[in-house]
């Protein structure tokens, strides 16, 4: 497997104060309890890996492996510690196991030419199935409702949806899940995005945004997809990007190297004048962590858009921007870990009363809808995008 010494400034890792702060904001530390079970212990021991000091054993390791890499550390760090590049550095080092390699590349044959055409052809025959999500049993112990292939799967690729009075034009960058899984929300996003008054090209053949090989620590594959999405993106004429997954937009924003403003679509939506009505629902909503940790939106911007839906009620959890527990590997490889702090986010919904959860995250309306159904709690789980198409009204 590929393995590759990363040279990282150690002064990232010496800019830590030890104040432990990122304890009282980490999802794992609840349920691990010791000092590699956040931030500032794994902090330390990344240094001392790559220095190093300590042998790369997979005890040593285990910790790192253990992070969601949620980053609320660095959302809540007064000092400004670059933890994930830290502990990418550190994870660079190691041998990924099969689990991880294996998810790896299923995203990377999920974005081929035969991926693409299989995901649709799966979708079109399961599409006559009455259930949305089925159950599916990983190796690792991991039990989850996954979300059916989709007949639509990739149908967005390649065209250019026109705004009636342009602004501008947007490269709205897909990502995997809602290529794959959620093509309405791709539509939702095109739909306000255009109502607003943008332009939406969506590109021929972006690829994976590579976030998940870079946080595993694969910087090889990563570079690899980021070259090729570059090479892409760089054939179309845009203003800006749009995405609705935080976590590709953390990618482009952070890793890529892009001159062109990275927007999360709620933000376009937050500046325009459009208008939604509700249908008298009780809604609360679950704030990705890399919304805030990596794109660094406000949470004032998803909750300014929601309550501007006229009847429904906006009920805030008071946990509203803990983790859900999904972090896309993470979920499979820790299984359990995963599972403790999904049932935390599911009770604090549950408190809140309300009849539907949204979110701004393809990944967090899996793991949600995931909660939801495991926990038979009843409420409708939907994506920030889906809820506002619905509601959207036609007068500005």
């Amino acid at each position: 497997m590929y393995k590759k010494q990363v040279e990282i400034s150690l002064d990232l890792a010496q800019k830590c104060v030890k104040c432990a702060l990122c304890k009282s904001v980490c999802p794992t530390y609840p349920y691990i309890k010791e000092e590699g079970g956040f931030a500032r212990g794994r902090l330390v021991l990344a240094e001392m890996l790559l220095k190093g000091e300590i042998s790369e054993t997979k005890e040593a390791y285990k910790h790192l492996d253990q992070c969601a890499m949620c980053r609320r550390c660095e959302w809540i760090c007064p000092n400004g510690v670059e933890y994930k590049e830290i502990i990418v550095s550190a994870r660079n080092k190691q041998d990924r196991s099969l689990i991880k390699e294996t998810g790896l590349k299923a995203l990377d044959v999920l974005q081929s030419n035969v991926g693409r055409k299989a995901v649709k052809f799966l979708g079109k025959v399961m599409d006559k199935l009455p259930y949305k999500e089925f159950r599916v049993f990983f190796p690792t112990g991991a039990v989850k409702f996954m979300p059916k292939p989709d007949g639509k799967a990739f149908g967005l690729r390649g065209k250019t949806f026109k705004a009636e009075q342009e602004k501008g034009k947007l490269l709205f960058f897909t990502g995997c899940m809602i290529d794959a899984f959620y093509s309405k929300t791709g539509e939702s996003v095109v739909k306000l995005m255009n109502k607003a008054g943008w332009t939406v090209i969506v590109p021929e053949d972006i690829k994976c945004c590579g976030a998940p090989h870079y946080y595993s620590g694969n910087i090889s594959a990563f570079e690899k997809l980021k070259e090729h999405n570059l090479k892409e993106m760089g054939k179309y004429e845009f203003d800006a990007i749009v995405v609705a997954c935080p976590t590709c937009g953390g990618a482009l924003q952070e890793d890529y190297g892009i001159d062109k403003k990275v927007y999360d679509f709620s933000e376009i939506i937050f500046e325009s004048r459009l208008n939604f009505k509700g249908k008298g629902e009780k809604v609360t909503f679950h704030v990705p962590c890399h919304s805030y940790s990596a794109m660094k939106v406000s949470e004032k911007v998803f909750y300014g858009v929601i309550q501007r839906v006229e009847s429904d009620e906006l009920i805030k959890g008071e946990k509203d921007k803990s983790c859900c527990g999904f972090a896309g590997l993470f979920s499979i490889t820790n299984p359990k870990l995963s599972e403790k702090i999904q049932r935390e986010k599911i009770e604090d919904i549950n408190k809140t009363g309300a009849d539907v959860v949204l979110t701004s995250c393809p990944g967090c309306v899996l793991n949600l809808t995931d909660g939801v159904k495991t926990y038979k709690t009843g409420q409708k789980v939907m994506h920030l995008a889906d809820y506002l198409a619905e509601h959207l009204e036609e007068r500005l």
